[in-house]
């Protein structure tokens, strides 16, 4: 997994483009075959993953619904290209995603949440639609409700990690300037604890990264 970085990168950069980067493209493509013209929830848009997967999915040419706690971090995501923003904290993430989508619900929910994002995502899913799933830090035992799962033939994909030549095809995206990786704070590394409680806050936007 030793892999050169583009001379075009900084090592901030750098440091926050692979598992953010790789790790969307392989749960995006690899697992959950994203085309142009589908429609993705991104859980979490905010985050270094979700706000990856935010700019590969507008860059494939999906239509992209996100959630975040704030209307700061929407605002944000928005900057970025996100086109419906939903604050879960104020409004029901399976009604905003089926209004925007005239019904139909999402074609892909990006996932990495867990807890009860899990069952928001689910029952945001289109008919024939398929949920990715790669982490559950807000609770990785969740309630799983099985009738409408397979009524709609609805599919959940687990996603784990990413290879070598997902690495190499985010960074060289990151060099050519097509996608870019988001740095909220390069802290040195004797400030661990100070970048840990910057994380527990969830006030980030993009990655927190260290310096050594």
């Amino acid at each position: 997994m030793l892999i050169p970085v583009p001379d075009e990168l900084g090592d901030a950069q750098a440091a926050a483009t692979p598992i953010a980067f790789a790790t969307a493209w392989h749960m995006l493509f690899t697992m959950g075959g994203l085309r142009a013209g589908e429609t993705v929830l991104i859980n979490s848009v905010a985050s270094g993953i979700g706000s990856a997967a935010l700019q590969l999915a507008t860059l494939t040419g999906a239509f992209t619904i996100g959630t975040a706690s704030s209307r700061e971090k929407l605002d944000r995501a928005e900057a970025l290209g996100l086109e419906r923003a939903i604050d879960y904290t104020r409004e029901s993430v399976p009604d905003a995603v089926m209004e925007a989508t005239g019904g139909a619900g999402a074609d892909l929910v990006f996932e990495h949440v867990g807890g009860d994002s899990f069952q928001r995502g689910l029952d945001a899913l289109s008919r024939n639609g398929r949920m990715v799933v790669a982490g559950g830090h807000a609770g990785e035992v969740v309630p799983f409700d099985i009738i409408p799962f397979f009524r709609g033939q609805k599919r959940v994909l687990g996603s784990s990690a990413f290879t070598s030549d997902e690495v190499r095809t985010v960074l060289a995206l990151a060099a050519h300037g097509r996608v870019t990786p988001l740095v909220h704070a390069a802290l040195p590394l004797a400030e661990a604890r100070a970048a840990t409680e910057l994380l527990e806050g969830r006030g980030h936007f993009g990655k927190v990264v260290l310096l050594p």
